[in-house]
């Protein structure tokens, strides 16, 4: 049998690394820039095995579409590979087909993983699914496309799709390749919504949820928790500290705190280093996995800022999704970390299955009463690949986008109907009250309003105020 992704010639292997322009997709307001982790991962592993790999950050230079294709063949590649979320699929095929036929398109990240077949049929020579820093060197070696497990092709016309691979073990992996992109990812043009100290950076310590949130795509990393050891963790955070001098890390761990003893292992190290850096967890802990030890230590450690992924305060909406955590384990993590003098967030979603006007009503009126100091609101999107995708069509309902475009998280648009819930307008304007609602009760523009007069907060609550701004104009 043979495959019809083409062999490029007898020249050096080579690879390009693209992270899309998502700036360029309508409608969308992109604000932070982050580095791109998961490229810098596979370009360190590629590096490893001796294979020349750039990377071209079509978001953080702003690229236009045709800038894209010539900043890839600048480096004549011998392959190219997408690595990107759902509404930067189309702008993603469009680079690779612009290509020349010479190199090799590979797809990869959550939504080819979820799925591999439109990747193909949209211009694609292979699909990388799930991990790819296995993968992607054996695709550059020439092995066999039939003998490499983890991706899909065309052979005959048809998509084929070889044997899952098996999840990889985090700590068998290089550190991040960040000497690639400029100044290693930590200052402009790279920024998050709440960066307060500048050099920066994130860093992921840990790979996979064992929770089934049905609006989470679980295809890249999986079901399984895998995390880096303590001492793993603290070597890339020494190197961001003496190679690039950073003042604040950025933990994007979904599950910082689902193994607390290696979560306190972690931050004793920390401290133990006395580098005094602001830590800020944004991406939510384990409301349920949070105690006043853990806090203790986040606060030794440095930690300023804490979100949780509260979603709903609806119990039953809470328990359909299945979050695995109560009210009231919310409402004492949230005061904990409150007492340990940490600033803290909350994520919400409205629109979730089964939501009606009280219920919404409801996560307003608990995000309201949990003291929070902001909060981060957005409505249900049924991502391709996810159990929320196949239940709303299992229950009679309709999914409205056309297009890859319209999964931007932040467009303010109800996505979907069931039958005997919130209708879209309904949805949509819970959306903007949730906002007016909480950010401009007198009880919270009280106790935030001194805020804005820290030197150190000033600049993140300016970004914040923008983002509503902008958020509310929708």
């Amino acid at each position: 049998m043979r495959h019809s992704a083409p062999r490029p010639d007898k020249s050096p292997r080579s690879v390009v690394l693209v992270q899309p322009n998502y700036r360029l997709i309508r409608a969308a307001r992109q604000m932070a820039i982050s580095p791109p982790l998961g490229l810098l991962y596979l370009a360190a592993t590629l590096e490893q095995n001796r294979i020349p790999v750039r990377i071209v950050d079509a978001l953080a230079d702003n690229l236009t579409l045709e800038g894209t294709v010539a900043a890839i063949m600048d480096a004549n590649p011998s392959h190219a590979g997408f690595g990107f979320m759902t509404p930067a699929a189309d702008l993603c095929a469009e680079t690779a087909r612009r290509l020349p036929r010479g190199v090799t398109k590979i797809a990869g990240g959550p939504h080819a993983s979820a799925v591999p077949e439109d990747a193909l049929k949209s211009g694609f020579d292979i699909v990388v699914r799930g991990e790819g820093e296995e993968t992607l060197p054996e695709i550059v070696r020439r092995a066999s496309l039939l003998k490499i497990e983890g991706i899909s092709f065309k052979a005959n016309g048809r998509p084929v799709h070889a044997t899952d691979r098996p999840r990889l073990d985090p700590d068998s992996l290089p550190l991040p390749a960040r000497h690639l992109i400029a100044r290693g990812g930590t200052d402009k043009p790279y920024l998050s919504d709440g960066t307060r100290f500048t050099p920066w950076a994130p860093i992921l310590t840990s790979r996979g949820c064992p929770y089934a949130c049905y609006y989470c795509p679980k295809d890249a990393h999986g079901h399984a928790f895998r995390a880096r050891s303590p001492e793993n963790v603290l070597r890339e955070i020494d190197l961001l500290v003496e190679t690039y001098g950073i003042k604040e890390l950025i933990f994007y761990d979904h599950l910082f705190n689902f193994d607390l003893v290696r979560a306190e292992r972690i931050l004793d190290l920390i401290a133990g280093r006395d580098y005094r850096l602001c830590l800020r967890f944004v991406n939510g802990l384990r409301a349920d996995k949070v105690n006043q030890r853990l806090m203790a230590k986040m606060k030794r450690a440095g930690t300023t800022f804490v979100a949780y992924g509260i979603e709903s305060g609806d119990p039953e909406i809470l328990r359909r999704i299945p979050k695995g955590e109560t009210l009231d384990q919310i409402r004492r993590a949230v005061r904990l970390t409150k007492r340990a003098g940490l600033l803290t967030a909350g994520f919400f979603i409205l629109g979730l299955i089964g939501d009606t006007v009280r219920t919404m009503r409801r996560t307003i009126r608990f995000a309201k009463s949990l003291d929070l100091d902001g909060i981060n609101l957005g409505i249900a999107i049924p991502y391709p690949g996810t159990r929320m995708e196949r239940m709303i069509r299992q229950m009679g309902g309709r999914i409205h986008y056309q297009k890859w475009e319209d999964f931007l998280t932040r467009l303010g648009k109800m996505p979907y109907t069931v039958p005997g819930m919130a209708s879209e307008k309904q949805v949509e304007a819970m959306f903007k009250k949730a906002f007016v609602s909480f950010y401009f009760s007198p009880r919270y523009l009280l106790r935030h309003a001194s805020l804005v007069f820290k030197p150190s907060l000033y600049r993140s609550v300016v970004r914040g105020l923008r983002r509503l701004v902008s958020d509310l104009s929708r």
